[in-house]
């Protein structure tokens, strides 16, 4: 007789709950089975498996677990079939495997509607309720959910073909320190408060934008699952076709930008879910820059928790993506004081710069503070109301450092020296414009007064005049334990659809280029990167920036329908996924791919749809939309951009292509690079493979 978790790894289950499945043999009838938990007999209402599971597999949830280690027994009465489970109960609060919590944090119950917090961990007792949409899509509230019921409520088809009222419940609780949604069709008159009465067995997980380095448990609105980054129609239309739709405080990367807290987070909820509302078919993530940075992070680092991911925006991390961020910054102030064209900063920056904006200036006034900054990345100084504990090099050394490092500081480790978290952080030997140089875009004087200026960071995020220098044993962590998107992982068995609006002549930090430095990353672990996908199409806003009317973005490329079609699209994929008993390989995924799951693009003036490869250059598609590389591959990095600290060369006249230095200028060469310049042809200092994936710290 098997016997299994079904809601979550049995080393990982929460709140005191699992579901659990056993498998009896064939002639044992389930009434003459008996469970134990810890030695005791508990009473478990077995329901049958379902159509989509073994003959003889029956489900139920076991309740009263015992926080760590548990042992269920099932067998039958006269002995003849008998399974055996370890099970390790973890609380409601967390943490299961992210490490200590967070401290200090503040609690925003009472900012998300909830009241006061029960508990230090910021808990608050579950709550429901209940909207309905009338015919015209207006969205109302359901104040009496067992009273007569509203003579406008519409009618809900759901994506196996049932009528339902289009009524929603939204649940709203705690999990892990962070506040949820989780919205459902539900029918309130039916005996079963729990009976999700649309449900169609799927979940859509939205993830939420930025980053910032904050204390606190963030907040949302209940209403929050009915919004979308760029228009309500894509959750709605979820909802409507019975999915459940999910929020969470801290699965939004300004709020939490520590992608194994948000890991832990997500697939707590997932458990609960599958514990209350039934075991999902699949749950998918959605949601952009941020929000496509967890997913991509958790698919990477804690496989299985998202079947699929539709990251908008992507970047594939936050160290790397803080590399450029940095170096933006570097640069940014560097023209600040040091005035140059548009031309000359792209030299050197790489991204786009014209008078509607520059990059690396919206990445130093966006970003900058939360990569760097010990004194404030949001306001109030680390998204604390009590100012008192933020971290101030005289009046208090030891309080709360506002980087994007120290929220990490469970994977990355503290420096005894400093107090601060390890930080990976470098850019020794970089020749910033290097390759501009090269092809006589740049001077040599240019490339000398920039690369002799331009300095780095201290402990503390001021810019000084030495380069920045990466604590080793931070470089080796963020490496070995996916920090820093590296293609593997889980990356190669997850369907991947990303979106991206294009607005970089405005000066948009989400560039494109990220699309081909992801997919670079999976052929590198991989490969191969047939399970990655990537539209590119026109920002609305662009057409407006640019001074040209808005009608030319044609109602074909409205995002609502983009995000839509998208989902229909993940659907079809991985229902065929999860359709299949093989075991989940990369081939099993891209056996299953839609016809449609390919690279695209839309041309702004005819709508028309443009199918070729993503790549880095060449094509209509980059001619539309020119893909501009980040500061460190025009200093002569990879493609794949994860190289944080470079191996040293010595300095070789045949490195510089066009540019002629005089004996002078070779000895200015010099004293700026003592010790070499970057060797990219070579792996970087420290860097690794990953040590593996579900790591707890």
């Amino acid at each position: 007789m098997k016997l299994q978790v079904l809601s979550s790894r049995a080393d990982l289950v929460s709140g005191g709950d699992a579901l659990v499945a056993v498998d009896l043999p064939d002639g044992v009838d389930v009434s003459a089975l008996r469970l134990q938990r810890n030695g005791v007999e508990v009473a478990v209402d077995w329901q049958t498996g379902g159509s989509d599971q073994p003959p003889g597999r029956w489900r139920g949830l076991v309740s009263g677990l015992e926080l760590g280690a548990n042992t269920l027994v099932a067998a039958t009465a006269d002995g003849t079939a008998r399974g055996e489970l370890a099970v390790t109960n973890h609380a409601i609060t967390g943490p299961m495997f992210s490490g200590p919590h967070l401290a200090p944090f503040e609690c925003r119950t009472q900012e998300s509607g909830l009241g006061d917090p029960l508990d230090a961990d910021c808990s608050v007792a579950t709550r429901f309720d209940w909207f309905y949409f009338t015919p015209s899509g207006q969205r109302k509230v359901l104040a009496d959910p067992l009273g007569d019921r509203p003579s406008d409520v519409a009618d809900a088809t759901t994506l196996d073909g049932r009528t339902v009222p289009f009524i929603v419940r939204v649940e709203s609780g705690t999990i892990n320190r962070s506040i949820y949604r989780i919205a459902v069709l539900d029918d309130p008159r039916e005996p079963d408060r729990w009976n999700g009465a649309g449900w169609n067995g799927r979940v859509v997980f939205r993830f939420g934008e930025s980053t910032a380095a904050q204390y606190n448990q963030g907040s949302n609105a209940v209403t929050d699952v009915f919004k979308a980054d760029d228009t309500d129609v894509q959750s709605i239309k979820a909802l409507e076709q019975g999915f459940a739709y999910v929020v969470s405080s801290l699965n939004i990367n300004k709020v939490n930008v520590n992608d194994v807290v948000a890991a832990e987070t997500a697939t707590m909820i997932r458990e609960h879910i599958a514990e209350t509302y039934g075991l999902p078919r699949w749950m998918v993530g959605m949601g952009g820059s941020g929000g496509a940075i967890q997913q991509m992070l958790i698919a990477q680092n804690y496989p299985g928790i998202l079947d699929g991911i539709m990251p908008d925006a992507a970047f594939p991390d936050v160290f790397g993506t803080a590399m450029a961020v940095s170096d933006c910054r570097l640069l940014n102030r560097y023209f600040q004081a040091h005035p140059a064209s548009y031309d000359v900063r792209r030299a050197f920056e790489g991204h786009l710069s014209s008078a509607l904006g520059v990059t690396c200036d919206n990445w130093d006034k966006g970003n900058g503070d939360a990569v760097l900054a010990t004194h404030g990345s949001v306001s109030p100084a680390c998204g604390l109301k009590d100012g008192t504990q933020v971290y101030d090099p005289l009046n208090n050394p030891g309080g709360a450092r506002c980087t994007v490092y120290d929220i990490n500081v469970n994977s990355l480790g503290r420096d005894p020296a400093t107090g601060a978290a390890r930080r990976p952080l470098d850019n020794v030997g970089v020749q910033y414009g290097l390759e501009s140089l090269r092809q006589g875009a740049i001077d040599v004087t240019a490339f000398l007064d920039l690369n002799e200026a331009v300095g780095g960071f201290d402990v503390d995020g001021n810019i000084v005049a030495q380069r920045t220098v990466a604590d080793l044993e931070a470089l080796q962590r963020t490496y070995e334990l996916g920090r820093i998107g590296s293609g593997g992982g889980g990356l190669a068995t997850v369907p991947i659809l990303s979106m991206r609006a294009y607005a970089e002549p405005a000066g948009d930090i989400h560039t494109i280029y990220n699309d081909i430095k992801i997919r670079e990353q999976l052929k590198k672990a991989n490969g191969r990167a047939d399970n990655h996908v990537a539209w590119n199409f026109p920002h609305p806003q662009l057409a407006q920036l640019l001074g040209q009317p808005d009608q030319m973005l044609p109602r074909a490329l409205q995002l609502r329908e983009l995000f839509i079609t998208r989902l229909a699209l993940m659907t079809q994929w991985l229902d065929a996924i999860t359709g299949d008993p093989a075991e989940l390989t990369a081939d099993k995924v891209v056996h299953h791919k839609p016809a449609d799951a390919v690279d695209a693009c839309w041309n702004v003036l005819t709508g028309e749809r443009i199918e070729e490869e993503a790549t880095l250059t060449g094509g209509q598609c980059n001619t539309l939309y020119p893909r501009t590389p980040a500061p460190r591959m025009v200093a002569g990095g990879p493609v794949s951009d994860d190289v944080l600290k470079c191996q040293l060369k010595p300095i070789d006249d045949a490195d510089y292509g066009l540019a002629v230095f005089t004996a002078d200028e070779k000895q200015r060469l010099q004293a700026i690079f003592p010790s070499g310049v970057c060797d990219f042809s070579r792996p970087g200092v420290a860097q690794a493979p990953l040590k593996g994936t579900w790591l707890r710290y």
